[in-house]
């Protein structure tokens, strides 16, 4: 489970920066949220993003 929540967080953060680099650079306060979450916080955020955390 630890391997599927860093998966995750990468994930994640690939998406944040895409998204900062793109002009959206709020991103850049979700990517420090990321990088800081536990996994179930990182689960809680991939819902938020869409992804639907472990059952993705």
């Amino acid at each position: 489970m630890k391997q599927d929540a860093e998966d995750l967080r990468k994930e994640l953060m690939d998406e944040a920066y895409a998204g900062a680099f793109s002009g959206m650079g709020a991103m850049l306060l979700d990517a420090d949220e990321i990088r800081r979450a536990d996994e179930k916080e990182l689960e809680e955020i991939a819902r938020q993003y869409g992804k639907g955390g472990k059952n993705r």
